[in-house]
C-alpha cells in the first residue's frame, strides 16, 4: 500500500525532470501544441468507425447506434415517448438483416458520423481550442498567484484543462453506454447518467493549488467545452458551470485532507438541484426521477473528489507546488532535520522557533503568507548543524572558538553555513521555496562584528580590510517572506543581546536594524513598499515587547545574589536610559552578529 500511495508523488517528480530539459521558448511551442492537439480531437467527438453503406438484405457487421444527437430518429422496435427520452438507441444489432425500413435510418446515421469528421469543422474547433489557450496563457500572465510563476501557471491550468476534457468525454460516453442497458433503465437516461461525471474536478485542484482565480477560469473553459462535447449542450455545460464554480468557492485555503471532503459535500448538494432544474425543465418529476438524480450527484461529488485526491498531490510534485497542507508537514517537529536541530543544536532551534512566531505575526499585518513565513524560519539556520559550536547560542556560557581564531577565519566558518544549509536541503528535498530561505534571509549583508574586529587588527599593524570580504554571498531576498525572515532574524538576535529589554530599547534597537537593512540595499530585489516595511518593524516591536515582559519576583524563591542583586537596585537611583548611540546599544548590536 505504501508503495501505491507513493506513485503519484513519483510520477510527478519524474514529470517535472523531463520538463525541465526543454528550453522555455521552445517548450512553450511544442508543449502548447501537444496539448491543443489532442484537446481539439476530444471535443470534436469524433466517431471510432464509420457505419458502412448497408442496402437492404446485407447482414450488420455491428451493432449500429443512434446518437442521442439525432433524438427524433427512432426505431421502429423503440418506445415512443413526449420527446423528452434522452437515451441511445440500438438501430441493429450485429447480426441482424438490414431492410427496407432501415436503410435510410442507418444512411442518416452515417452522414452525421462523416459529418462529424469534417476537415473543415475539425479546422474550426482547433482555431477556437487554441484561442482558448492563448487566453488561458494571458490569464496566467496576469495572474495573483503567490506559489507559482506564470509560466508553470500556465502549464497547470492547460493540462487541467486537457484532462477535464478527456474525463468529460470518457464520462459521456459511459453515460451513453449505460443508458442502454435494460437493467440501468430505472436510473435514468443519458442526461441523469451525465451528472454522475466529475465535471468539477480541474476546477478544485487549480483552487486547491493555484488561487481561486485560475480555478474560476478553468472551470469557465471545462463548462463551455462541455457544452461544445455534449448532445445536450446548454444542460450539460450549465450543470459543469455550477459545479466548478461551487468547487472553487468551497475550498478556500488547503489546510487539512477533509478540505476536498468538504468541498464534495457542497458540490453534492449544488449537483443535486441543479440536476432537478434541468430534469424539470424537459419532463415532469417524479420520485424516482429525483432518486435518480440524487444518485447521480451523489456520484459526481465523490469522483470529483477522488480525482482532485488523487490529482493534487501529482502537480505538486510535478510543478514544484507548495501548497498549506506541505507547510504544516514540513512544520512538524519530527520531521530529521528538525528533530536533528532540536538535539544538536538547541539554541538554533529555540531561536528558530522565536523568529518564526516573530515572522508569521508580520506576515499577517502585510498579506503575506504567515505559514510559508514560518515555516521557512524553521529551517533558515539547518547549515549550523555542521559546526553547532561555532554559533554563541549553543555554546552555553562555554569558550568561543572564535577568540582562538582570525576574524576572516571566523566569517569563513559563519558564512559557511548557507552553503551547508542549502546542502541539507537538498538532501532533505525541501521544497524549493523553503531553501530559498536560507541565502536570502541573510541577503549580503555584512558580519559587523567580525569586520570592526579585523579592521582594529588591520589598522594596529597599519593595514586595510575590503568590507566585501565580510559579507553573505547572497543572494538578496526575492520576496516579501524572506524580507520578513531578515528583519525578524537581526531584530530577535539583537534584542536577545540586549541587558535592558525595555520598550525604548527594543523599538531603538528595531528601527535601528531596519534602517540599516534598507540603507544597505538589501531589499532592492524585492517587490515591497515602505508602508509594508513600517507594518512589519511594528509587528516585531510589538511582539518582541509581549516576549520580553517584566514578572513580578516570587519571595523565597529568587537566588540569594540575584535577591541582593534586587536590593541594591532598589536602593540605588534610576539609572541613565540607554540610548540608541550608546556605547552598551552598539556592544550588543555588534555581539548579535555572532548568533546570526
Amino acid at each position: 500500500m505504501a508503495r501505491i500511495w507513493r506513485l503519484p508523488h513519483a510520477a510527478g517528480e519524474t514529470a517535472s525532470r523531463l520538463f525541465g530539459l526543454v528550453p522555455s521558448r521552445l517548450r512553450l511551442i511544442i508543449f502548447g501544441a501537444l496539448l491543443v492537439i489532442p484537446t481539439t480531437i476530444l471535443v470534436s467527438r469524433l466517431p471510432v468507425s464509420i457505419v458502412p453503406a448497408y442496402k437492404a438484405g446485407d447482414v450488420a457487421q455491428q451493432d449500429v447506434v443512434i446518437p442521442i444527437d439525432l433524438q427524433h430518429v427512432r426505431p421502429p422496435s423503440a418506445i415512443q415517448t413526449d420527446g423528452s427520452d434522452h437515451r441511445q438507441h440500438i438501430l441493429l444489432r450485429s447480426g441482424e438483416v438490414v431492410t427496407d425500413e432501415l436503410v435510410p435510418l442507418v444512411d442518416l446515421v452515417r452522414r452525421h458520423q462523416l459529418a462529424e469528421r469534417s476537415p473543415k469543422r475539425i479546422l474550426f474547433l482547433l482555431a477556437i481550442v487554441a484561442f482558448i489557450f492563448f487566453a488561458l496563457y494571458r490569464a496566467a500572465q496576469t495572474s495573483q498567484s503567490s506559489r507559482l510563476e506564470p509560466e508553470r501557471t500556465f502549464w497547470v491550468a492547460a493540462t487541467a484543462v486537457m484532462i477535464q476534457v478527456a474525463l468529460v468525454r470518457i464520462g459521456l460516453f459511459s453515460a451513453a453506454v449505460l443508458s442502454t442497458r435494460s437493467e440501468l433503465v430505472w436510473l435514468g437516461d443519458a442526461l441523469t447518467f451525465q451528472f454522475a461525471i466529475p465535471f468539477a474536478a480541474s476546477a478544485l485542484v487549480l483552487s486547491l493549488l493555484v488561487g481561486s482565480q485560475m480555478g474560476l477560469i478553468v472551470g469557465l473553459i471545462g463548462a463551455v467545452l462541455t457544452g461544445v462535447i455534449s448532445p445536450f449542450g446548454i444542460e450539460t455545460g450549465g450543470f459543469a458551470l455550477a459545479s466548478s464554480i461551487t468547487a472553487v468557492y468551497g475550498v478556500q485555503k488547503y489546510c487539512s485532507r477533509n478540505a476536498i471532503g468538504r468541498a464534495a459535500i457542497a458540490i453534492c448538494l449544488v449537483n443535486f438541484v441543479v440536476g432537478l432544474s434541468i430534469v424539470l425543465m424537459n419532463g415532469s418529476l417524479a420520485w424516482r426521477e429525483i432518486l435518480s438524480v440524487a444518485i447521480a450527484a451523489a456520484i459526481g461529488a465523490l469522483l470529483t473528489a477522488a480525482t482532485a485526491s488523487f490529482g493534487t498531490p501529482v502537480y505538486e510534485s510535478a510543478f514544484g507546488i507548495l501548497t498549506d497542507i506541505k507547510l504544516l508537514e514540513l512544520s512538524n517537529a519530527d520531521h530529521p532535520l528538525l528533530r536533528r536541530l532540536a538535539i544538536e543544536t538547541p539554541g538554533t532551534n529555540h531561536h528558530s522557533f522565536v523568529v518564526g512566531a516573530l515572522a508569521e505575526a508580520a506576515a499577517k499585518q502585510i498579506g503575506a503568507n504567515p505559514l510559508l513565513a514560518r515555516v521557512g524560519c524553521l529551517y533558515h539556520d539547518i547549515g549550523k548543524l555542521a559546526a553547532p559550536r561555532m554559533y554563541i547560542e549553543n555554546q552555553q556560557n562555554g569558550p568561543n572558538p572564535h577568540d582562538n581564531v582570525s576574524p576572516k577565519d571566523s566569517v569563513r566558518v559563519i558564512t559557511g553555513h548557507v552553503r551547508k544549509g542549502i546542502q541539507l536541503a537538498h538532501e532533505a528535498n525541501l521544497p524549493q521555496q523553503i531553501t530559498d530561505f536560507i541565502p536570502q534571509h541573510h541577503g549580503t549583508r555584512v558580519l559587523a562584528y567580525f569586520f570592526h574586529k579585523a579592521k582594529a587588527q588591520a589598522e594596529a599593524r597599519g593595514e586595510t580590510v575590503r568590507l566585501e570580504d565580510f559579507r553573505y554571498p547572497g543572494p538578496k531576498p526575492q520576496s516579501p517572506e524572506a524580507v520578513i525572515l531578515m528583519m525578524s532574524d537581526g531584530s530577535e538576535a539583537a534584542v536577545r543581546s540586549l541587558e535592558e529589554p525595555t520598550l525604548d530599547n527594543i523599538t531603538a534597537i528595531v528601527r535601528k536594524i531596519a534602517d540599516a537593512i534598507v540603507s544597505d540595499g538589501q531589499l532592492d530585489e524585492c517587490n515591497i513598499t515602505f508602508r509594508e516595511i513600517t507594518l512589519i518593524r511594528e509587528s516585531l516591536i510589538n511582539t518582541l515587547v509581549g516576549m520580553y515582559h517584566h514578572r513580578i519576583s516570587y519571595p523565597g524563591f529568587n537566588p540569594p545574589n540575584e535577591t541582593k542583586a534586587r536590593e541594591d537596585v532598589n536602593q540605588a537611583q534610576e539609572p541613565e536610559p540607554v540610548g540608541v548611540g550608546s556605547s552598551r546599544s552598539d556592544q550588543s548590536d555588534l555581539r548579535s552578529h555572532v548568533r546570526r
